[in-house]
Formats: C-alpha cells, structure tokens, sequence
C-alpha cells in the first residue's frame, strides 16, 4: 500500500504541473484574446476619422490607423517595391515612395500593390506620383522590423524606415518610427497601384482554445481519480472474494429479473 502511496503521489504531482502549464497556456489565450479586441477596437475608432495634420513624429500605438494629411511632394526618384506581398492570394509587391513636406521633413509613403508578372518578377513599368507641390491623406502604420538580409536593388525586405531611408540616401529629417498607408490616390492607372483595402479583423479562436487548456487541466485530475479508484477497486476484489463493486442498475432490470425467476 506504501508504494501505492508514493506511485499516486508522483502522478499527483505530474498532473499538479501539467494543470499550472494548462493555466499559464489559458491565461496566455486570454491575452491574446484581449490583444485582438483591443485591436478591432482601435482600427474602428481611428480607421474612418477625418484627416488631422501630422503633429507628433513618435509613433503610439494608440495612433495606428490614424488618418494624417500632409502638404508637400513626393520624391519619386527614390521609389522603393517592398517584396512578398501577396494580395487575395495573387503574389506582389508594394510601392513605398517618400514624401517630402513643406517644412522639409520627410515621411515614407506606401502608394498601394503592385502585382507580379508571370515569373514572379516585379513590375518593370508602374505609375509613380509626380513631384508636384499637393497635399495628400494616409493612415498611420508602425516600422516594421527588419529582416537583416539585403534585397535587389530597387526593392526592400520589408518596410523597415531606416533600412529605407538609408537605401535611398536620405539621411535628415525623417520619421523613422512609423509610414502612410495612402487613403487616396491622384496618379493610379488601370487601378494600379491598388490601394488597399480596410483590414478585416476578428477575434480568432483565442478564447476557445482558453477553455480547452481549463478543460484539460480538469481532465488531467478527473483521470487520476478514476485510475487511482479502479485500483482500489481491483486491490479490494484480490483481497476479498466476496467482494464485488456496486455496479448501477439499467432501466428494465428489474422486470428482467422478474422473468428470469419464472
């Protein structure tokens, strides 16, 4: 019986840890969860705003989304296509331009997708904007991260600000923490460069997968319960002959038995 004790106490202790592993992988879920509707919240509240003039240089996530205008030109000497960017399944690139305002500072401007030829080869011939004074509208998206590896030239990795810029040689008044996404566009042709289109957003699976990690931290004890009852069960028969486990009676036994007697 001493060894029982000790067999069952070491599986209470596996399933002990395997429910605290059960509870940090639900709560890591529920986060998730919380990340996405705060994220669905946001593309809501900023995605449709009325274009505000560009005020603050550091990105905040509170601003994603956020509609800017800004008053300049474009640089389109420094035209960039950002690779491996498929859209609706069909493989592309984007088209990443700088802009230059009045004051001189400069923001990246992403001016839509561009799709690929039939070898996968980016576009040779596509609009560019032309360098004429205008104002111009975009949504506010984060620097993304560079991926550490060089690009052909004429393209980029990723939309990582200062790998652009300085592939492009700009070196003085940037904004290196965040780009445009362009909100409307004055030089596409054939709808090319396509502007692209609100995100669409949802919860995910996030919060079931939550409560199948509560369940299986419940089943894990469930299973010692009845494994540690089935050989008590078992124990108890060796033990006593005349023992036998209580078993629940079905519906129409007794009628069985009944005729049984007859």
């Amino acid at each position: 019986m001493k060894d029982s004790w000790r067999r069952w106490g070491a599986w209470l202790a596996l399933a002990i840890v395997f429910s605290i592993a059960c509870g940090f992988l639900s709560n890591w879920q529920f986060n998730r969860r919380v990340e996405a509707l705060a994220k669905m919240t946001q593309l809501a509240k900023n995605y449709d705003a009325v274009p505000v003039e560009l005020s603050n240089l550091e990105y905040r996530p509170a601003d994603e989304w956020r509609p800017i205008k800004l008053t300049g030109h474009f640089l389109p000497e420094n035209t960039l296509l950002v690779r491996n960017r498929p859209l609706n399944g069909n493989p592309g690139y984007l088209e990443l331009v700088p802009f230059q305002r009045t004051d001189g500072l400069i923001v990246a401007i992403e001016a839509g997708w561009l799709p690929s030829d039939e070898k996968l080869n980016p576009p040779t011939i596509y609009p560019q904007p032309s360098g004429d004074l205008q104002t111009i509208w975009g949504r506010q998206r984060p620097s993304e991260p560079t991926l550490n590896r060089d690009a052909p030239s004429g393209q980029i990795a990723t939309i990582n600000l200062p790998t652009f810029l300085k592939k492009v040689g700009i070196k003085d008044r940037a904004v290196t923490s965040f780009y445009l996404s362009l909100g409307e566009s004055n030089f596409a042709k054939n709808g090319l460069p396509r502007l692209l289109s609100k995100p669409q957003l949802d919860e995910g699976s996030h919060l079931s997968y939550a409560v199948q990690w509560i369940i299986f931290a419940v089943l894990a004890f469930s299973a010692l319960a009845w494994a540690v009852r089935q050989e008590l069960r078992l124990k108890r028969m060796a033990a006593d002959a005349s023992y036998r486990p209580k078993t629940r009676k079905r519906v129409g036994d007794e009628d069985k038995a009944a005729e049984d007697s007859l």
